[in-house]
């Protein structure tokens, strides 16, 4: 009796160590696997004929926009020249020998390295360096008509010398707020030399009071 008593015993910790499912003696849970999850399923091929997705370009830059109104429009040229128009007009003027046919002269007020001075000419492509607008005014023989704002200009601008030489091709950049202007330099005032009285002249002797040589003895 005892020894039945001693397989059974034995058979029950040989099921709680590890007997296969089969062997376990009665009343004891079998141990369960572990549920595995299912693979995911491949990804679809794209259809056949199906132009491939393009890569992904970056964001491009701001785009530039004229008309800049009431703001100044600054133009550059490939080697670091800038000019900042700040107003623009025109010149219209009668040639005695065409009185019929108007000539145009568009006059720019600009900034350079932070002076004020004018571009003008017949058109935008040839276009001179000028001085103060009333000089422009003089030699043009007229008076500018400037602009509420700054219209469209053309883009780029070029920039001539006295006999047609191309000295600046200039493209528009940005438009930004008017930039100060340097005040020109007063020129230093020369004192006057102090004036000197005039020389008194030589007393006279009055007349009828003149004495003749040897009137007096020595």
């Amino acid at each position: 009796m005892r020894a039945r008593v001693r397989i059974a015993s034995a058979l029950i910790l040989a099921g709680s160590a590890g007997v296969p499912p089969g062997l376990a003696a009665p009343g004891t849970a079998a141990p369960q696997p572990p549920i595995q999850a299912a693979p995911a399923p491949p990804a679809a091929p794209p259809p056949a004929g199906a132009a491939p997705t393009p890569p992904q370009m970056p964001a491009a830059g701001p785009v530039l926009e004229q008309p800049c109104g009431a703001q100044a429009a600054r133009f550059e040229s490939a080697k670091g020249f800038r000019m900042v128009i700040i107003r623009a007009g025109q010149i219209r003027t009668t040639n005695p020998l065409r009185p019929l046919t108007p000539e145009l002269n568009e006059v720019l007020q600009v900034v350079l390295a932070g002076k004020a001075a004018t571009a003008y000419g017949p058109d935008f492509t040839t276009l001179r360096r000028g001085s103060a607008p009333a000089a422009i005014e003089a030699m043009l023989g007229g008076p500018i008509r400037w602009e509420a704002a700054l219209p469209t200009l053309p883009d780029p601008i070029a920039i001539v010398s006295e006999d047609g030489t191309p000295l600046a091709q200039l493209a528009f950049k940005a438009c930004e707020p008017p930039p100060a202007v340097k005040a020109p330099k007063a020129e230093a005032r020369k004192k006057a030399p102090a004036r000197r009285p005039p020389p008194k002249a030589a007393e006279k002797t009055p007349p009828g009071f003149s004495l003749p040589q040897g009137a007096i003895a020595e």
